[in-house]
Order: structure tokens, then C-alpha cells, then sequence
């Protein structure tokens, strides 16, 4: 990759990791009763291994495709999975889905 594409993935997984954490912040009883939560186009799998890294009993599943998911990092109780959501997306009791504004 080059150095352009390595400075994006960071900033956009700095930026996943506070908007995350304020998302537990003010609305974590939501993943109480949560098991298994598949962040769907999950890039490096910042979101879902920040609400792993407080929601123990949660099986978290990163999901994007396999070019992006085969550099991503290891996180405890965290399972990147390849493929294309347009297709098929792996099953858990909930889904996690950023959704940026081009507005």
C-alpha cells in the first residue's frame, strides 16, 4: 500500500475510535443484550473491537473486503471476515454500520 492509502485507513480508524467510544458513552445499554455483532464494512476493525474491549461476552465480527480485512490487526474477541456485502453477510444477533454524510 502506499503511503497515501496507509495515512487514510489511520485517520479513518482514529476518527472510528472516538465516535465509537462516545457511542458507548451515551448509548452502550444497547449491546447488553447482544452476543454476536458483525460490523459490516468494518475496515480495520476499530468499532467493533472497541465495544468488544467493553462488551466481554460479545463475539464481534469485522466484515469487509478480503484485501482489507487481510491487514488488519488481531483484537481480542474480534474475527475479520472477507467478502462482499452485496452478497452476503455473515450472521450475528446484531449489525453495526457507519454511514457517512457526503453532505
Amino acid at each position: 500500500m502506499d503511503g497515501e492509502v496507509v495515512s487514510k485507513i489511520k485517520c479513518m480508524a482514529c476518527t472510528t475510535k472516538i465516535i465509537t467510544k462516545a457511542m458507548i458513552s451515551e448509548y452502550g445499554g444497547i449491546f447488553d443484550s447482544i452476543v454476536s455483532l458483525v460490523d459490516v464494512g468494518g475496515g480495520t476493525g476499530v468499532a467493533v473491537a472497541e465495544i468488544v474491549k467493553v462488551y466481554t461476552h460479545i463475539q464481534g465480527k469485522n466484515f469487509d473486503l478480503p484485501h482489507v480485512v487481510a491487514t488488519a490487526p488481531v483484537y481480542n474477541g474480534v474475527t475479520h471476515v472477507g467478502g462482499d456485502m452485496f452478497k452476503a453477510i455473515p450472521q450475528a444477533d446484531a449489525i453495526l454500520m457507519k454511514v457517512k454524510s457526503l453532505s
